[in-house]
């Protein structure tokens, strides 16, 4: 369905009964890479999972990449679902946003999973790899950039495995606008530093990692577990960066793992689904 936030108007799927939770995706995909896993998560939960803008079927401004407005995007969302409080997931740039929506709106959140993220921000040679992109970007070679990134998503296991994840992630990445990429690799280079945030993340919450990611590699996940006062954290056997496209299944059961162990059933507090 179609959800128009003034700024952006964003393509939503929201099926499912229980507990509300709103998985984002990371860059440059869309709400597509948790297809393999949506049957099983929909079991216990509500599952909103929208394209962020300029990627996927959603609309493509040309500003406004910024995670602050990526954030933004999501609390708005969860207005026009009548959603009070939500367990908020990410994978990868999702994770940023769902930190940003942490630190702004932190009496929004029933949970956290955050997926093959980090709460550091970018060190000095992330920052010029983000600038090496954006320049390729902005020069019309959008095309050659994702090729090149898609190839770096994936696991060893799953590029011998399953060389068809490849292909489905491209093919992904292909509908995202050359002004959200250069927007939003601006956009993760200069988000600021989480960590501090972390300790005060009172809520249950699940890390996932793939154990052959080389972009968020698990000892980043590890620490990122460590800091949260309530955190889960499971790493995922032969996958890289994209686990839910990857591994679905163990992706699945760990997600529905964590659902089941802290909302066996929708929560008082949490608003019940409005009719649509």
């Amino acid at each position: 369905m179609r959800v128009d936030l003034g700024a952006a108007a964003l393509e939503v799927e929201d099926h499912g009964e229980g507990v509300p939770v709103i998985l984002l995706h990371g860059f440059p995909l869309s709400s597509a890479i948790w297809t393999p896993v949506r049957t099983a998560v929909e079991q216990v939960a509500r599952l909103v999972t929208p394209d962020l803008r300029g990627f996927g079927a959603s609309a493509k401004p040309a500003a406004g990449y910024a995670i602050a407005d990526l954030a933004d995007d999501v609390v708005r969302l969860a207005d026009a679902l009548k959603l009070d409080r939500f367990v908020l997931g990410g994978h990868s740039m999702g994770g940023y946003v769902a930190l940003e929506v942490a630190a702004a709106h932190p009496e929004r959140l029933a949970g956290l999973v955050l997926i093959d993220t980090r709460a550091e921000a970018d060190a000095p040679e992330g920052r010029r790899r983000r600038d090496a992109g954006i320049a390729r970007i902005v020069a019309g070679d959008a095309a050659g950039f994702l090729d090149e990134f898609v190839a770096g998503l994936v696991g060893p296991s799953s590029a011998t495995r399953a060389p068809r994840v490849v292909a489905e992630l491209r093919a992904i990445a292909a509908e995202a606008a050359p002004d959200a990429l250069a927007g939003c690799l601006a956009g993760m280079r200069d988000r600021p530093d989480r960590r501090d945030l972390l300790a005060a993340v009172n809520v249950p919450a699940l890390v996932v990692v793939g154990q052959e990611d080389s972009l968020t590699p698990p000892a980043s996940s590890r620490a990122l577990a460590s800091a949260l006062p309530r955190a889960t954290l499971v790493e995922i056997p032969s996958a890289g960066h994209t686990p839910s496209m990857e591994r679905p299944i163990p992706t699945a059961e760990a997600i529905l793992g964590f659902l089941r162990a802290h909302y066996p059933a929708p929560p008082a507090a949490l608003r019940p689904r409005a009719p649509r």
